[in-house]
């Protein structure tokens, strides 16, 4: 229970620091404190089921609360709970209504393996970047798809959350009516390799048409465009034929290891990779394309 309380105390002083709907989106020193609020050692990596876990889903559904966006769960809050392996956890969903009833999704996994894995990179930088897309949409225009935002547990099992959602979608997730997913998982280390891979981004695909224009925008960014990844959260969705963009920096050096920490983040590029991101998600909730047609015709790409 100490644990807990301490573990959201620093959340509590983090967010006070960063009004939500105010400031921007992606200012380095926001996603900075709430990662290091994500990744801190009371959370001790957010595996499921721990206090970590609790916490982690705190600060999130928080912000989903304070961003004013929909809840998506059947029971009318944010979290869809399940088990994994036995412990509880849950996915956090939450909407941006749009004009129609067609849906953008956007994910991030918010556990880790815990036991001193701290998961700063894998995958609090992915959640710190859902959750500043999530700012800068509720700052702009109504979009004209419903953007719905997840974040989902139990990922280090075996992408438990991400396929529990696509077995049993909330209602204000009908999956017949997602035209596209895009996952957002260990975006923190591009210093590693300097480079950035947007995994299922095929010309044939809506969001390989735009993010090859896009890529212009970001000069201090290589974007490796195209390629399947067998792993991910984006895989139940595409198992579903629905198109996806996975946004993953790789990193040999700290992948489930200790010394996955905030010291090894590298921040300016975490916030050009969200921006871009949130660039794609736009686009991809304004596009006057027929995404569902495209859908229908490519599935997750090819």
């Amino acid at each position: 229970m100490l644990r807990v309380l301490a573990a959201l105390a620093l959340l509590t002083t983090a967010a006070a620091a960063d009004p939500c709907t105010e400031g921007k989106p992606f200012d380095e020193a926001a996603l900075r404190a709430r990662l290091t609020a994500l990744a801190s050692p009371e959370l001790d990596g957010r595996a499921p089921g721990t206090a970590g876990d609790l916490a982690a889903r705190a600060l999130i559904t928080e912000r989903f609360t304070c961003l004013g966006l929909t809840p998506g769960a059947d029971d009318g809050t944010y979290a869809q709970a399940f088990d994994a392996e036995g412990q509880p956890t849950a996915n956090l969903v939450g909407l941006v209504a749009g004009e129609t009833d067609e849906l953008v999704v956007v994910g991030a996994h918010h556990d880790h393996v815990g036991d001193k894995h701290l998961g700063a990179n894998d995958n609090a930088s992915g959640v710190v970047a859902l959750l500043a897309i999530a700012q800068a949409v509720v700052q702009q225009p109504k979009p004209k798809r419903t953007i719905v935002f997840v974040t989902f547990g139990g990922e280090e099992l075996g992408l438990l959350g991400s396929s529990h959602l696509v077995a049993h979608p909330p209602r204000r997730v009908d999956l017949a009516k997602v035209v596209a997913f895009v996952n957002l998982d260990m975006v923190g280390s591009y210093s590693s390799t300097r480079a950035v891979y947007a995994f299922g981004s095929f010309p044939t695909t809506a969001a390989g048409k735009l993010l090859d224009r896009l890529d212009d925008a970001y000069p201090k960014l290589r974007v490796g465009l195209g390629g399947h990844s067998v792993r991910g959260d984006q895989v139940p969705f595409c198992k579903a034929k629905i198109p996806y963009v996975f946004f993953w920096t790789p990193d040999a050096r700290c992948y489930h290891e200790t010394c996955d920490t905030v010291g090894k983040i590298d921040f300016p590029h975490l916030a050009m990779i969200a921006s871009l991101a949130r660039d794609l998600v736009r686009g991809l909730a304004d596009s006057k394309l027929d995404l569902g047609a495209m859908r229908g015709k490519t599935g997750c790409g090819k």
